[in-house]
């Protein structure tokens, strides 16, 4: 049967804003509507793992993407949504009961340059590329987080973005330097005062895409004895560089990722990984004398490799370092910092366009540097994880 006139006008593709999507009827938007299921089974092991925890689990994900988009004399406008609705039977390295999860991955609103909402980071550019789950254990920043930002084209393939971000996501909490003083708290961050200022330098060419990223961070801590009052403010920064190969010669979609990054008084930035939660790196530490900063770095790589249109491999890693700055502090934590690495890949296939199954391995350490054992300092000087991942995935 042919489609009626009112069929037709109803179905009208927009082409020029790509593949998937239609006008609204009566309206000069085009919308997309996507998604994708997932079905995810891990198993977990670490050196002196709590017999209460779970050693496997499973998450099944159902992602909803809406994609609006308006042309305009000032350019497109547009509104993009991404929500999970999951089922998970634990928190990874946990004992947590069954429960349904409603994640906001992505909702923002781009218009002449602007982005307002929720969306990724502006600093963040590997951000776990080619490493799958809803729970990577990788090290490197991938956050996403309420932001404003603009961004300039320069052409020619070079932008800027300047970005003030939420700060409540990026607080690693302030540490007493000395946590036998009685009736202290556990965090002496107080409330954010100032969102955190973001930008970046960014390029993209045939070859790949480099990019270079900066933030400040503000860190203020409450007074030892008033908690109430604010003793001290202090900027914290991070800074980061990466760089993505495409590597057509290997394969076709190939790619190469290495990423390198700096933290002082921010160390969300580095995307630490701690599945034990005993190798925890605040931004500061808080003592008599004020606050003292800890400082950090992190490099980071990953490999992509397509072996024909159903196989593909990934390799990935990380390594970090970070050091405490405070003598006090090392004396009663039992460490003068850390060191923090992750290791794993992937194999895939795709049977069919748009469906995956492939099975993941990653492999974490934490260890504490200088360790002695102290009241208060982590029962091991170093702790390993594994974990298993079998990922199904369908796109539509």
């Amino acid at each position: 049967m042919l489609p009626t006139k009112a069929q037709a006008t109803y179905m009208r593709a927009c082409p020029a804003q790509g593949e998937g999507f239609y006008y609204i009827p009566g309206t000069d938007t085009c919308l997309r509507v996507g998604g994708y299921l997932w079905a995810e089974g891990y198993y977990n092991s670490y050196t002196d793992y709590p017999p209460e925890n779970d050693d496997t689990y499973s998450i099944a994900t159902a992602g909803v993407i809406l994609d609006a988009r308006t042309e305009t004399e000032y350019g497109t406008l547009r509104s993009y949504i991404e929500s999970r609705f999951k089922w998970r039977t634990s928190d990874p390295w946990s004992d947590r009961p069954n429960g349904t999860e409603i994640e906001l991955w992505n909702a923002y609103v781009q218009f002449a340059g602007f982005t307002f909402g929720h969306a990724q980071s502006f600093f963040d550019f590997y951000a776990n590329a080619n490493v799958l789950g809803t729970d990577p254990g990788t090290i490197g920043d991938d956050v996403r987080l309420n932001l404003f930002a603009y961004t300039y084209e320069f052409g020619k393939g070079f932008s800027a973005s300047f970005s003030f971000e939420d700060a409540a996501d990026r607080a690693s909490g302030i540490q007493p330097g000395d946590p036998s003083i009685p009736d202290v708290y556990e965090d002496y961050q107080t409330g954010n005062r100032f969102p955190d200022m973001v930008a970046n330098l960014k390029y993209e060419g045939e070859w790949g895409s480099a990019q270079i990223s900066g933030a400040l961070h503000l860190v203020n801590a409450s007074s030892l004895l008033a908690p109430t009052t604010v003793t001290q403010d202090t900027w914290g920064y991070a800074l980061q560089a990466g760089i993505m190969f495409n590597l057509p010669a290997l394969g076709e979609d190939d790619t190469l990722y290495l990423q390198t990054a700096y933290a002082d008084g921010a160390t969300s930035y580095l995307g630490l990984q701690d599945p034990s939660g005993s190798y925890a790196a605040p931004d500061a530490f808080l003592g008599v004398f004020g606050l003292s900063k800890v400082s950090g770095w992190n490099f980071t790589a990953s490999l992509l490799h397509n072996w024909n249109e159903k196989w593909s491999t990934a390799l990935f890693g990380g390594y970090a370092a970070y050091d405490f700055n405070n003598i006090a502090a090392q004396a009663f934590y039992g460490a003068s910092g850390g060191v923090n690495y992750n290791v794993g890949g992937y194999l895939a296939f795709a049977p069919v366009k748009q469906f995956t199954v492939a099975l993941q391995y990653d492999y974490t350490f934490n260890e504490a540097s200088d360790w002695v054992p102290t009241a208060f300092s982590p029962a091991l000087a170093s702790v390993s994880a594994n974990r298993v991942l079998l990922f199904v995935s369908r796109d539509f």
